[in-house]
């Protein structure tokens, strides 16, 4: 029961820092992560959590680089293979040889095989990581490209150099031939065996089609277990299982090809499955790194063998050194496409800062140390293992702070390029011919429907435009239909077209909404707007109306007031109001407002034809936004791969149509 307890308090922490990030977005999601995490363990809760490395790798990293590699851009990678593989290889074996010599020289408490083990630990940059800082930052497209490669390769390089090195301190015995060539061998062999597998799943799936088994629960269940699976079997026979689910993730990316309907559907169900655990599995891996560090902390904290402040200032030293040596590689590889020219040397510069920045470090450097063994073969305790795990724990913080921090600088704010700016243009186009189809369809039975539907129209196009004076206008045109609402409110009361009770409850509400907004103070001194005793007296008698009678009126003044507000709106439109579609988009959720209060409610028939307006609409609405999307690309002011994402989002909109309709 504990166990079920911690896992619902971790799922709904990752749903806290998607929201705490809403508010601090300043700070990205993993920092937020970490933060919880850690707060996590200060709770009187009755579960304590032990890391198992093999485990976390087995449950976190093989599902992830399995969907990385699925979605993995194979152009990409092979045109990029050089630069991608300088950095998963190149610089991860000469990060070990460089900083274990560096760490021994620094930290002489940690035996030099010690050393190596936490330089090939700190060596792979971290891929859930590079995923994360995609969402916070505009990384150049070709240098992410890099990145990505590079998350895919270097995990395995990295983890197998700790193997040695571990197996080096351990066993007091080290053999660079048989080192390389395990390497080697090891790595091959996770290839071909993630490819071997995955031709052997292909395989399964055929028959089971071919017995006639289309379930897409089933082969859903199949593709889920696949990364388990391989990963396990990979170890079992001693290849590297990181590789060889990272080459089958990128094998079944060549997948889906045959069309048929129930394909189609696996295709919808996979997508949005996977998000759903890519989204869970992201936001876990940080907080089970905040759990961790803690204890991490209070060990080396009450350690007497080296000073609190100098432990730390080994943690920024270490920083520096991993870095450096990054940008220094970064600056020194020929990053450049075919005989594309390498630029100048400030962007040269900036593009190598940007990589280095980058290089974040995160759960394969924990999981690595973690599983550091407690004792040597001659029985003696393994050297320096704590203080190794807290460095570790430190360098993943500095570089989680550098990217959060400092990339944004080198990067700056890059105003979007034309092309960008012109294609988010032409979406909106769309959307807005779309509105103008729909309007043109209006009649007074489907009025209701089609201003509902519209409103979503509308509500993607101020999406898309993420414009602040955009949300300016809107709040401020809140604001003018609440006075709206309360100068037609008083001129009903004065003209004795309400009850008073009603009209005064009213009224203290919008007052109050006013005085919130605004901070004016005649709304605060209008809270209670009656002013004369007998006011008063004529209060308490309406008063007395029954529930459903005090229903009735207040139903007859929103009536008025919402046709007051309709008709002042529409006396903007006339006069031109420069953002004209969101006070268009105003008139249409007021006017369906009015319909809703105003129809017959003894009618049961109603909301089945309102359902039935709505999904025809629907329809329609797809099919002209699907016609204006291919009319963009024809002319070429949508590229292939925005076509292809507006194209994604109508498949899912018809599957959630045909899932209500059905």
């Amino acid at each position: 029961m504990e166990l079920f307890e911690y896992i619902l308090l971790m799922l709904a922490a990752v749903s806290l820092s998607n929201l705490v990030n809403r508010f601090i977005p300043s700070v990205s999601v993993p920092i937020i992560q970490i933060v919880l995490g850690m707060l996590i363990t200060w709770l009187p809760l009755h579960y304590e959590l032990k890391l198992n490395p093999e485990l976390f790798l087995l449950l976190f990293i093989a599902p992830l680089l399995f969907n990385d590699g699925k979605h993995a851009d194979k152009g990409a990678l092979w045109k990029l293979k050089k630069p991608i593989l300088l950095l998963a290889l190149g610089l991860v074996f000469v990060t070990v040889a460089v900083m274990g010599y560096f760490l021994n020289w620094l930290l002489p408490v940690i035996p030099l095989a010690a050393s190596f083990a936490l330089a090939a630990a700190l060596a792979p940059t971290d891929a859930v990581a590079v995923g994360a800082l995609e969402q916070k930052v505009k990384i150049p497209h070709q240098t992410m490209q890099i990145l990505e490669g590079e998350s895919l390769i270097n995990d395995a390089s990295g983890l197998v150099s700790f193997q040695f090195a571990v197996a080096a301190m351990v066993t007091g015995v080290f053999s660079f031939k048989s080192a390389g060539l395990s390497f080697i061998s090891i790595s091959l062999g996770g290839v071909v065996l993630g490819l071997l597998l995955t031709l052997v799943k292909y395989g399964v799936v055929k028959w089971l089609r071919r017995l006639g088994m289309e379930n897409v629960t089933l082969h859903m269940l199949i593709e889920i277990l696949t990364p388990f699976l391989i990963f396990m079997t990979a170890e079992e026979l001693g290849v590297n299982g990181i590789l060889a689910v990272v080459a089958a993730g990128i094998a079944h990316s060549f997948g889906y090809k045959k069309m048929n309907p129930e394909v189609a559907k696996l295709r919808v169900v996979s997508k949005s499955t996977w998000s759903v655990i890519i989204f869970v599995l992201n936001g876990l891996v940080f907080l089970l790194l905040g759990t961790q560090l803690p204890d991490i902390i209070q060990t080396i904290w009450s350690s007497a063998e080296i000073g609190n402040f100098k432990v730390v200032m080994y943690t920024l030293l270490l920083t520096a050194a991993v870095l450096g040596l990054r940008l220094i590689w970064a600056l020194l590889m020929d990053t450049s496409e075919g005989n594309e020219p390498r630029g100048p040397w400030k962007f040269r510069l900036k593009k190598a800062l940007i990589l280095s920045l980058s290089g974040v470090r995160g759960t394969i450097t924990l999981a690595s140390t973690l599983s550091l063994p407690f004792f040597l073969n001659d029985g003696t305790a393994f050297p320096a293992r704590d203080l190794i795990i807290f460095l570790a724990a430190g360098v993943i913080l500095w570089t989680l702070l550098a990217s959060n921090y400092l990339l944004p600088l080198v990067l700056g704010k890059e105003p979007q390029t034309e092309q960008e700016e012109e294609e988010i243009q032409a979406k909106i186009e769309v959307l807005r011919n779309v509105v103008t189809g729909l309007n043109e369809l209006t009649t007074d039975q489907n009025r209701l429907a089609a201003a509902q539907l519209i409103n979503t129209y509308t509500s993607r196009m101020r999406t898309l435009r993420k414009d602040e004076k955009k949300d300016k206008v809107q709040r401020t045109l809140g604001l003018s239909i609440l006075k709206w609402e309360r100068e037609n409110t008083l001129l009903a009361l004065k003209n004795k077209e309400v009850n008073p009770y009603t009209a005064y409850r009213y009224l203290n509400k919008i007052n109050q909404l006013l005085y919130m907004h605004t901070k004016d103070a005649r709304y605060k001194k209008d809270l209670f707007p009656v002013k004369h005793w007998d006011e008063v007296f004529g209060m308490l008698q309406q008063a007395r109306l029954s529930i459903r009678e005090r229903r009735a009126e207040l139903n007859r003044l929103r009536i008025q007031n919402i046709a007051y507000v309709i008709k002042q709106l529409n006396v903007l439109l006339a006069e031109g109001e420069p953002d004209m579609e969101t006070v268009s988009s105003l008139i249409l959720q007021n006017e369906r407002m009015l319909l809703h209060l105003t129809r017959n409610e003894s009618d049961t028939g109603t909301r089945k034809e309102f359902d039935l307006s709505m999904q025809e609409l629907a329809r329609v609405g797809i099919q002209m936004e699907r016609d204006n999307i291919q009319s963009m690309f024809e002319t070429g002011r949508i590229t292939r791969q925005g076509m292809k994402e507006m194209k994604r989002d109508i498949l899912f909109m018809e599957h959630d149509l045909r899932e209500e309709t059905s």
